[in-house]
């Protein structure tokens, strides 16, 4: 019995001389963090507000190596964070696409960033040299990559439309000097039969790194309507290029043509809104028939196509 007390006794003892070693160092080191260090340490600097119309394109310096003085407890929080420095070029003077920063700018932003009870005792006395690329902003047209096919008895009712048909680029002059057009990534479109909107990505050339573009995105629209069709009879055949004195007759001198459009716009056109010709140049070749073609048709006129391309002829003198 008296064995275990004693042991009971022991134990507590060493707890009780654990508690105070604990409290003393404790003591010892809150004492130890009150006093004033002096530390080096390196910044990563960061800088922001690059002159308007510029992009930075390189700088002689992205570390800062410092000498700070700071009561312990101050280093103690500033170990656990990210050493970082922001430094503001906006009120920095460009001249010839480059500038620096002298020592004493440097100091000044530094000891602006940092705390109030944290002194700056020291730091590299460097110059930071930085050089710039002058940007520029252009209009680029944009180009649809479309694949389309349509219903049977179905047309384009115009052209296809794109929104916008043009988009503003921002870049460095040497990158985007030479782009003349961007194009849409492919749109597919099978068995269209009725008006169509579709969005699509712009395809940005990946050399062009820093560029920049007001949209990425486009939208591809067309109007799609029906049409008819109808056979126009009687078309005369005009001869050009006949020399003075010159005849020529041609079997047979009038020919037809097949028409697709829109029903109303079929029911107005006639033969006299069609020219029909042969060239006299191409007779002399000596063969047999000479081609047609259609010189002149209605804009409205999705199609139209001659029965007949070829006609024989006679060529005599006056």
């Amino acid at each position: 019995m008296i064995k275990k007390i004693g042991k009971h006794l022991k134990k507590r003892k060493v707890k009780i001389f654990s508690i105070f070693l604990l409290v003393s160092s404790l003591a010892w080191f809150i004492n130890k963090l009150s006093e004033s260090y002096t530390s080096n340490t390196t910044f990563k600097l960061n800088y922001y507000n690059i002159p308007e119309g510029y992009l930075l394109k390189s700088v002689t310096k992205e570390k800062l190596d410092v000498k700070l003085q700071a009561i312990g407890f101050q280093f103690l929080s500033f170990g656990l964070s990210a050493k970082e420095i922001a430094i503001d070029l906006s009120e920095e003077e460009v001249k010839n696409s480059k500038f620096s920063l002298s020592v004493k700018q440097i100091q000044k932003q530094v000891e602006k960033a940092l705390p109030n009870s944290m002194v700056l005792k020291d730091l590299d006395k460097e110059n930071i040299d930085f050089e710039l690329v002058k940007i520029i902003t252009k209009s680029i047209p944009v180009n649809a990559n479309i694949k389309l096919t349509l219903q049977k008895n179905c047309m384009l009712d115009g052209a296809i439309v794109l929104e916008p048909n043009s988009i503003e680029v921002t870049g460095p002059e040497n990158e985007i000097d030479t782009l003349q057009n961007l194009k849409t990534a492919l749109v597919e479109l099978s068995n269209i039969g009725e008006d169509f909107s579709k969005r699509t990505k712009i395809i940005t050339p990946k050399v062009l790194k820093n560029t920049t573009y007001s949209t990425e995105n486009i939208i591809v629209k067309g109007d799609v309507s029906r049409f008819s069709e109808k056979i126009i009879n009687n078309i005369p055949i005009k001869v050009i290029n006949l020399p003075q004195g010159t005849i020529v007759k041609i079997f047979p001198d009038r020919v037809k043509i097949l028409c697709k459009a829109k029903l109303e716009v079929l029911k107005k056109i006639s033969k006299k809104d069609f020219v029909v010709t042969a060239n006299y140049n191409n007779m002399l070749q000596g063969k047999e028939k000479v081609a047609l073609k259609i010189t002149s048709a209605p804009n409205k006129v999705y199609s139209a196509t001659l029965l007949e391309n070829k006609v024989t002829y006679i060529i005599s003198e006056q």
